[in-house]
């Protein structure tokens, strides 16, 4: 028996002294500000108290962390400072710590090693803002609302430094008092904190000061307690970010010439009115820093749904979102325009690419810690293109009329567990006489149980929409019920009843309206090991789904699994049917006053993915599904890799390939009766990033896209009704004229952006974009060869932008 040394008696008597989850934590005040090294060397670190006792949350969550963490908490009249020590308890040959640090650009997740700390200082038990920052130093934060949802939208300005030596590695984070929002008054204040760490080294281990129970819904309402915060004022938040930008339009792909300069200015400004209240207000935003949308081939009859990455509209949204629908699609603002209709001899000269926000102002607040309000309205000056007839005389066509956008969010929270009650507002206003106007109301609230193993959501909405006198009005009711029991047993059960015309799309999103739907699920996790597999898990789930008329259009039976195993690798798949069904909208004819239905045989399908493990060098993730429809297989393949051959460049690549044999899906023909054919479809979907980072502030990314895709349809057959489609061409067909049948598209998207934050707040961008399409038709067989395929692109008219932007940020 080996007898224990000193140090590990030291270090046994240090963790029952250490002060656990249930206890909370104490932070010690200091009268001089920490210098900020990444080294814990100031002698107020030695005299705090510090957290320690961490459990694993992966891969085998509940057991007692296998590397020791320690943190302690300082803090002053305008900062709180958090210390964390990372040992490492096994390490490499010579006796060095393994500490994995990757290099790479601010908010980008990776197989780092790293830290985070989340603080509840309302201390609403519903809301917290976690800090991160990995071995390398670079930073990562969210923002966590209705207790466990995470949103990483939000940004804050903050600082950090770490250090590395052989026995693990430091952090140092300095937060801002401005960025927290906590009561007023001198009395000694309780908030909630909780620590996390993560190891990709010899040990691969996620771990937490406290870890959430099996089957408890929770996360920020199990936070431990940090006390000893005494005689804090609320520091005001008091920032501005003006941007002055600039591009210089090289190319164009369009039928006229825009090539020029552009020359832009404007203004970012956070101010908090209290400790409680905070405005944000945005003066022509310019959003021409961000990564531009991948291109999306929709065939389909639901709008393709685009994540949201301008800043003004991404910190503190949370607030406007309401338990299930997107009653609140931030994409409707300053949207992307199209080319007008054209009388013939017209010819467009000129058009925006997407209306222009004057204005946009946020208030959000919180009254007494339970009353959360959300305020956000916006304006959007008319777009307007210019087109000349065929005389050659210029006038300026409205395209987009002036447009008021306005949303009111109001939450009252219930308990300590997340269960609130809400109402939300919205309000869209097109001016002139033949504008548009649309209103959405919702009630929604969620009720959590008192072990937080329960959930239960509800949502009552309703929108009326359309010009002045012509407006439709619908309603929308939506159920969920979840349950999470301790022995790894989770149901899931939704209901949702929306009328015909219910539309909350003038400023939400909605995939469709006019449905009754009951979706119910069981599950089953194992976190255990037996023999290789580690941590599996099972589900059985069934949707039934009809329109008002009673018309089912999805009957469904699923099931799914997924294990890991002991070497890191992962395993899933699953498979189904959809039962036979009428689909009432694959032939357009939604909005007709007698809807047409399309029948639909029974189809199964199956899908096989793995992936290997995360922090390799080389990372592989594959997916497959495949369906067997009415005219041969579907088949869908997701091959995505990631290269990391230095810690500070990755690279990301992406492989997508469809081949549908024989889908039955609805011709665009300019007749009357719909058409229906066989669709064959090819597409290939080739997305690469590459991403260098000099330093966490200094990083260059490239994004590239190539698409590819022909289709054709085969055996048509028109509607007779909703029993029979008769094979050929209908009889209000022009006599002599045939349906075009085969199709292509083709598109290069190219984007690099510099990012250079040369002080917290104030950044440079250097952007270039590249952007090239064509819909000229390849072949009629429906097949793909991508090498001349996309050749082409590269000689191609294409629009071609470089653009520098400056912002700067004033305290």
């Amino acid at each position: 028996m080996r007898t224990p040394t000193c140090s590990a008696l030291l270090l046994g008597a240090l963790a029952m002294a250490a002060p656990g989850p249930e206890t909370g934590l104490q932070a010690m005040r200091i009268g001089a500000a920490i210098q900020l090294d990444g080294r814990l060397d100031d002698p107020a670190w030695k005299r705090a108290p510090f957290a320690s006792g961490f459990t694993e949350e992966w891969p085998q969550r509940g057991r007692p962390a296998r590397q020791r963490t320690e943190v302690r908490v300082l803090y002053d009249a305008r900062f709180l400072y958090v210390g964390a020590r990372m040992l490492h308890n096994r390490r490499l040959e010579g006796g060095r710590a393994h500490v994995v640090r990757r290099v790479h650009r601010r908010d980008q997740d990776s197989p780092s090693d790293w830290f985070g700390v989340a603080i509840d200082s309302s201390h609403d038990r519903r809301t917290a803002l976690l800090f991160e920052v990995n071995a390398a130093g670079v930073q990562k934060d969210q923002i966590i609302y209705n207790d466990s949802t995470f949103d990483p939208s939000w940004d804050g300005v903050w600082e950090s430094a770490v250090s590395v030596d052989a026995e693990g590695w430091t952090a140092e984070l300095k937060i801002p008092l401005s960025l927290l929002r906590f009561k007023e008054g001198s009395e000694p204040q309780t908030w909630g904190i909780n620590f996390s760490r993560t190891d990709q080294g010899v040990v691969r281990e996620s771990s937490r000061w406290m870890v959430v129970p099996p089957g408890d819904n929770g996360f920020v309402s199990r936070f431990p307690d940090l006390s000893g915060l005494e005689g804090l004022a609320p520091q005001p938040r008091r920032e501005y970010v003006p941007y002055l930008g600039t591009a210089r339009k090289f190319e164009t792909a369009r039928s006229y010439d825009d090539r020029g300069w552009d020359t832009r200015a404007g203004l970012d400004a956070h101010w908090s009115l209290n400790s409680h209240a905070q405005v944000d207000l945005s003066v022509r935003p310019d959003f021409g820093q961000v990564e531009v949308d991948q291109t999306v081939l929709n065939l389909g009859t639901v709008e393709t749904f685009f994540p949201e990455k301008r800043p003004f509209f991404l910190e503190g949204m949370d607030l406007f979102r309401v338990a299930g629908p997107d009653l609140f699609y931030s994409r409707r603002i300053g949207h992307g325009l199209s080319d007008p209709d054209l009388a013939p001899g017209e010819t467009l000269q000129d058009r925006p690419n997407a209306t222009d926000i004057t204005a946009a102002a946020k208030y959000t607040a919180t009254y007494d810690s339970d009353t959360k309000v959300g305020l956000l309205g916006a304006s959007v000056e008319p777009a307007r293109a210019t087109v000349a007839d065929a005389a050659g005389t210029r006038s300026r066509r409205e395209i987009s009329p002036l447009t008021s956008f306005g949303v009111l969010r109001i939450q009252q929270l219930l308990d300590d567990r997340g269960s609130y009650v809400g109402t939300f507002a919205s309000e869209m206003d097109q001016a002139g006489a033949a504008g548009r106007s649309a209103h959405v109301q919702a009630l929604d609230g969620v009720y959590r149980t008192e072990d937080r193993g329960g959930t239960l959501e509800t949502t009552l909405s309703r929108s009326q929409t359309g010009p002045a006198g012509a407006q439709d009005q619908g309603w929308r009711a939506r159920l969920r019920a979840h349950q999470e029991w301790r022995s790894g047993w989770n149901a899931e059960f939704q209901a949702i009843d929306a009328g015909h015309d219910y539309n909350p799309n003038d400023v939400g999103y909605l995939g469709r309206a006019d449905e009754q739907r009951l979706y119910g699920e069981v599950s089953r996790r194992w976190d255990r090991t037996w023999g290789v597999f580690r941590n599996w898990a099972w589900g059985l789930g069934h949707t039934y789904a009809r329109d008002q008329a009673g018309r089912a259009f999805i009957r469904n039976l699923n099931t799914w699994g997924r294990t890991d195993f002991t070497s890191f690798w992962s395993l899933w798949g699953g498979g189904g049917v959809d039962l036979p069904a009428e689909d009432d909208r694959e032939l357009r004819t939604y909005s007709d006053p007698q809807k047409k239905y399309l029948a639909r045989s029974a189809v199964p399908y199956a899908n096989l993915g793995f992936d290997t493990p995360g922090n390799r060098p080389w990372y592989l993730r594959l997916n497959t599904s495949r369906a067997w429809e009415e005219g041969g297989p579907s088949t869908d393949t997701t091959l995505f890799q990631t290269l990391r051959p230095a810690p500070n460049l990755e690279i990301q690549v992406t492989t997508s390939v469809t081949r549908d044999e024989g889908e039955l899906k609805w011709l665009e023909t300019p007749v009357a009766t719909p058409i229906v054919g066989l669709r064959r479809l090819s597409q290939l979907n080739q997305t690469v990033r590459v991403a260098y980072a000099f330093n966490p502030t200094l990083t260059l990314q490239l994004f590239s896209q190539w698409l590819a895709a022909n289709w054709n349809y085969r055996d048509l057959k028109h509607y007779v009704d909703d029993e029979t489609l008769e094979p050929g061409l209908p009889e209000d067909q022009p006599a002599g004229t045939t349906p075009q049948t085969a199709f292509s598209y083709r598109t290069w998207n190219l984007n690099l952006i510099t990012r250079w934050e040369f002080r917290p707040g104030s950044t440079f961008f250097l952007v270039y974009t590249h952007g090239a399409s064509t819909d000229a038709l390849i072949n009629d067989r429906a097949s793909l060869a991508p090498r001349p395929d996309l050749a082409l692109l590269r000689h191609l008219p294409s629009d071609d932008v470089v653009q520098a932007k400056v912002s700067w940020l004033f305290r």
